[in-house]
């Protein structure tokens, strides 16, 4: 089925279907929540007033060997953006290749630096090629999910923050190419903080904006740049991501509450970074390298300190598998401390005070009451 008019960037308010529409969105990655979560946490962002999920696309765990792609199981985004699709959410996907995420690598696959000349995010020809087989395989998944074909994709991102790195001029250019060379038609956009804001914009592509406190006029700078055009906060930080051997972040919940709010009475679009974090499997969390290397903890959602799991003997004996490659480790004998993102929606998938307080504020812009809460019990099985 084939509509006429996607999401539309012509004037100072976006446009779906030819009628005014506000983006409510939250960011959940599919590749780091279990998939026999994936409907509990969709009916959790659909029930706090949301209407658009966001998502990055993981390169180097859909090609972890070159040309060896993975798009089943764990991994199966199409059946991720068809179950958003039946929740009546829409979707803004964020390919990549680069997406950050506090994820290794930012996403890229290692194996590119096996090139000892690579010179990654640039047009550096053994960069170009494997950024193309990429897309070429990418792109035959997502097109059916596309909009005019019928799909709930509205926009999808152009790399990811490049204005924070902006090594060649030539690249964005390029992955906008690779994008609309190969039928991609929907709405195209940009997200950067402040300071990436300062990087050239690039012809029929919307710029948007990443932040947690409205600071230095931070959305009057973006609209000063675009006249005319819609304001979104892409990445709206309702909290921060942890580094081992550094005291946990909190943002506080009445101190995000008056953010958000802010950002709604000026009639801007938001999407809540992380609305749920979820998990960093298979030791696939990121780092920070400036001049001290600081890796991220595991946990990328909303956690508690859980007590050991008690056996007859009175010792705490869990197992650990992981989802992504199903590999049992070895019987862990310690307490487990989570640190967390400080999300809406805890790493549990339980609702937090954000989420309540947010449902509160979003009920606000919606003509019908909310949907009850999709709650399920969590069953956890200790060995």
């Amino acid at each position: 089925m084939s509509r006429v008019e996607g999401l539309r960037a012509n004037s100072s308010q976006f446009t779906l279907e030819g009628e005014p529409f506000r983006i409510l969105g939250g960011s959940i990655h599919y590749f780091r929540v279990p998939r026999a979560y994936w409907e509990d946490r969709l009916l959790k962002m659909k029930a706090c007033g949301l209407n658009t999920l966001t998502t990055y696309v993981p390169w180097n765990l859909h090609e972890p060997e070159r040309g060896a792609f993975n798009f089943q199981d764990q991994l199966d985004l199409k059946a991720y953006v068809g179950l958003a699709a039946e929740m009546g959410l829409w979707v803004i996907l964020r390919p990549g290749p680069y997406i950050c995420a506090e994820w290794d690598l930012g996403g890229l696959p290692s194996w590119l630096l096996q090139d000892k000349g690579m010179q990654l995010r640039t047009t550096y020809p053994g960069f170009v090629d494997a950024v193309n087989l990429y897309f070429d395989e990418l792109v035959p998944v997502i097109k059916p999910l596309m909009f005019e074909e019928g799909g709930p994709i509205i926009a999808v991102q152009v790399e990811n923050e490049y204005g924070s790195y902006a090594r060649d001029e030539k690249y964005m250019p390029f992955i906008q190419n690779c994008l609309r060379s190969r039928g991609i038609t929907e709405l195209l956009l940009t997200s950067d903080n402040w300071e990436g804001l300062r990087y050239a914009g690039m012809e029929g592509v919307l710029k948007t904006i990443n932040l947690q406190r409205l600071s230095f006029g931070a959305i009057h700078h973006l609209a000063d740049l675009q006249p005319q055009k819609p304001l979104m906060v892409m990445e709206y930080w309702s909290g921060w991501f942890d580094v081992w051997g550094e005291h946990h972040h909190v943002f506080h919940a009445h101190d995000m509450l008056a953010v958000v709010s802010e950002i709604l009475t000026r009639g801007v679009s938001i999407n809540l970074y992380m609305f749920h974090g979820g998990t960093s499997f298979d030791f696939m969390n990121g780092a920070m390298d400036f001049g001290t290397y600081k890796p991220q903890v595991t946990s990328y959602g909303k956690g508690y300190n859980y007590p050991r799991a008690q056996t007859p003997k009175n010792k705490g004996c869990f197992f650990i598998r992981f989802p992504l490659t199903n590999a049992l480790l070895l019987p862990v004998f310690i307490n487990v401390s989570y640190a967390d993102y400080d999300a809406p929606l805890s790493e549990a998938g339980d609702c937090t005070t954000k989420y309540q307080l947010l449902r509160n504020l979003l009920s606000q812009y919606h003509c019908n009451v909310l949907q009850p809460r999709g709650l399920f019990p969590l069953l956890i099985f200790f060995t």
